[in-house]
């Protein structure tokens, strides 16, 4: 069957793992998540008391540096 160009049912799965464009999406989505944390944990050490980014807030009493 093979000398007409039909392939097999399941013959595929000996085929390896390789990179493709869904592989290079996922990679830029995890550096962009990544960055994301990093920008946002700044933000937050600046408004943070002491430097502090996971310190909570008091209402009216936020300062700005």
């Amino acid at each position: 069957m093979s000398q007409f160009g039909m392939q097999l049912p399941g013959g595929g799965g000996r085929r390896g793992a390789s990179v493709n464009v869904y592989t290079g999406l996922m990679t830029a989505a995890v550096a962009a998540l990544i960055a994301a944390c990093v920008f946002t944990f700044m933000a937050a050490s600046k408004l943070g008391k002491n430097g502090d980014a996971f310190s909570p807030q008091v209402a009216k009493q936020i300062d700005l540096k």
